[in-house]
């Protein structure tokens, strides 16, 4: 909870009459007292610390330069300028330099995490939401969907209605897709490992994501090493992940371009790499985009790529997302090889 304004506006003064506070009190004192000067000159760093707490290091850093520019003439005033004098006055303020900068940036992280974990308890928030929304949405869609493709089996074909049921009927599945989604993000992942063959795996994906490059006037390629090996892994939860990725290939490439399945191994892992001849994906957008409902389209929910980043960690694994040379982009689902 931030404090009031007119407490945030006393800061400054409070911190700077301490520091003139301290500094009068240590001029006003002979150089006879010398206990007296050691307690004060720690003193020095209560203002310094403050400052570094409220405003981050560089306001901490900016009040220790003021603390030394001031303890500096004290120094030289007061004291015999000695070696063992000006060693001692330069490793203090050294220190209130030091403790500045320390004591704000740890501020700092502690407010990023603070700000990482309101975020993280937000996005939960919306997730549940979300997903309440996205149960009890199901069946209304399921029911529309049968419903309107009965009535246009029973339409004469290239009726005057026709083509709006079709528009019902696409829009309605694609609402469908997007329900599905959110529920496989909100649910927790149960797997069902057994050994996986990967060609296999392959061929029925593309099958399954045929139909739209089709659509797109995208081409479907596919590169397959030789021999690959057995993945102890959940098949529908990959070719979930697959058909994810190749759709979002198939949508960024243009007519008659190419999108491309690889699968081969490296070390101990199975790379199933996904590229296309898209415009690719700007690194600063790398990671914003396996954030929930984050999304560059016009539609969709942003899910698709979170879903993949899940399943991926769920195989013990990782997405990684990288530039497709010349141009495009390739997402790597890599998973380990069970020994």
């Amino acid at each position: 909870m931030k404090p009031p304004a007119r407490y945030t506006r006393l800061r400054l003064p409070l911190v700077l009459l301490l520091v003139f506070f301290i500094s009068w009190l240590h001029f006003r004192l002979g150089p006879d007292q010398a206990v007296a000067h050691v307690f004060l000159q720690d003193f020095y760093f209560l203002p310094i610390i403050l400052t570094g707490f409220w405003w981050g290091p560089w306001m901490g850093l900016l009040i220790a330069l003021l603390v030394s520019g001031i303890y500096a003439p004290y120094v030289a005033l007061v004291h015999d300028l000695t070696p063992a004098t000006m060693t001692s006055a330069a490793t203090q303020m050294i220190l209130f330099m030091a403790v500045g900068l320390l004591v704000g940036w740890l501020r700092r992280r502690e407010q990023s995490h603070q700000n990482m974990a309101r975020q993280a308890e937000n996005l939960a928030a919306v997730g549940r939401a979300v997903a309440s929304v996205a149960h009890d949405m199901k069946t209304p869609l399921m029911a529309i969907g049968g419903f309107s493709a009965q009535v246009k089996r029973k339409m004469e074909p290239g009726g005057p209605e026709d083509h709006k049921l079709e528009v019902v009927i696409e829009q309605t599945a694609r609402l469908e897709g997007m329900v599905k989604e959110m529920l496989d993000f909100s649910r927790p992942l149960e797997l069902h490992r057994h050994a996986v063959d990967l060609r296999d795996l392959a061929a029925s994906t593309l099958e399954v994501a045929a139909p739209l490059a089709e659509k797109s006037l995208v081409n479907l390629t596919s590169d397959l090493q030789q021999p690959l090996p057995a993945l102890q892994a959940d098949t529908e939860r990959l070719q979930q992940a697959l058909i994810n990725l190749i759709n979002n290939a198939v949508q960024a490439s243009p007519p008659q371009g190419e999108v491309d399945l690889s699968i081969w191994r490296q070390g101990n892992e199975v790379v199933l790499a996904v590229s296309d001849d898209g415009e690719g994906v700007p690194p600063a957008e790398r990671l914003q985009i396996l954030i929930p409902f984050f999304t560059t389209k016009k539609e969709g929910t942003g899910l698709g790529l979170p879903v993949v980043n899940k399943i991926a960690e769920a195989h013990g694994g990782r997405l990684e997302i990288g530039d497709n040379n010349p141009h495009g982009a390739v997402f790597r689902l890599v998973l380990p090889v069970e020994s």
